[in-house]
């Protein structure tokens, strides 16, 4: 039985194919393999986006088309150098973590690709399948960014308490925004708040700690990665995502490719217990690591005790 899309989705895709022809075929792929579970909550976020936020499916097709046009723009930039445009937090703070207008669209942008994009899909997915259920104790989220995935982890799990610490002002409103907005649940048990996760004094330890998509996004994530090994134990889930060959705009960290982040992992004291590696689309891992296109890759870590 195929899923049912609902009028919301069906619309928004038609604003943003009025945007932009050339998505018609990619998102007409993207909605036959919309889960009926997925598609159910991408109907609420828009709901939540329409209702809540006075957003419109215009403005929300916009937000999509800008990640888009983005990408290939810095796409084509990578092809021709073979390195990111920019290479400090400085060059991209002002751009995008200090610009509301534009960082809004990019987290509205991003949330909506986590239905329509499949490596955003399988990396969502993994995340879900990953995360325990009954594991208690306190959740620390480093960049929840636009929230959703924050979210995701409160509906599915036990922890007693859940904190997330952005960079961005935009993303602390936009997460917090969304756990209150009781579209998705009922949440008393979370705080977030605005901080450098490197400058962020803490004696607390964490049961769980989520990092999904920083690493790319800072000078030197070795130091992010052993600060984590700080505040976790030896029962904590770790659960890190980043990126190879992926440029963006705010992407300053390259990564070429899956074993340097494992060496990086490992020499944080960490030990890789499950590993997803997307290619690009409708490519092997093998043709996007020879031909340097974008891996998104997930890990779950664990201390290591020798």
């Amino acid at each position: 039985m195929s899923t049912v899309i609902s009028n919301l989705i069906n619309t928004l895709i038609l604003e943003i194919v009025a945007i932009n022809t050339i998505q018609k075929k990619f998102l007409a792929t993207s909605l036959q393999s919309l889960s009926e579970e997925d598609s159910i909550l991408f109907d609420i976020y828009l709901k939540y986006c329409v209702e809540e936020k006075g957003k419109t499916l215009t403005y929300l097709a916009q937000c999509y088309d800008l990640i888009v046009k983005d990408t290939f723009s810095n796409q084509l930039y990578f092809k021709r150098h073979q390195r990111y445009k920019h290479s400090s937090y400085k060059e991209v703070e002002s751009l995008v973590y200090r610009n509301d207008s534009y960082m809004s669209m990019y987290m509205y942008g991003l949330a909506i690709s986590a239905f329509l994009w499949k490596n955003h899909t399988e990396m969502k997915s993994f995340f879900k399948d990953n995360l325990p259920k009954e594991q208690r104790g306190k959740y620390l989220e480093i960049g929840p960014g636009h929230g959703f995935h924050m979210m995701e982890a409160m509906q599915l799990s036990q922890y007693d308490y859940f904190l997330g610490i952005d960079i961005s002002p935009t993303s602390v409103a936009l997460t917090n925004s969304i756990l209150s907005s009781q579209y998705f649940g009922d949440f008393h048990n979370y705080h977030v708040q605005e901080c450098d996760f490197i400058q962020w004094n803490t004696e607390d330890r964490f049961d769980a700690v989520v990092m999904g998509e920083v690493l790319e996004h800072v000078e030197q994530p070795q130091i992010f990665l052993d600060k984590i090994y700080t505040i976790t134990d030896e029962n904590s889930h770790i659960h890190i995502t980043t990126c190879i060959n992926s440029p963006a705009i705010d992407h300053i960290y390259l990564f070429r490719d899956s074993l340097e982040i494992i060496k990086m992992v490992e020499n944080s004291g960490f030990h890789v217990k499950q590993q997803l590696l997307v290619p690009y689309q409708e490519t092997t891992l093998e043709e996007s690591n020879k031909e340097k296109l974008p891996i998104n890759i997930a890990l779950v870590l664990s201390k290591k005790y020798d």
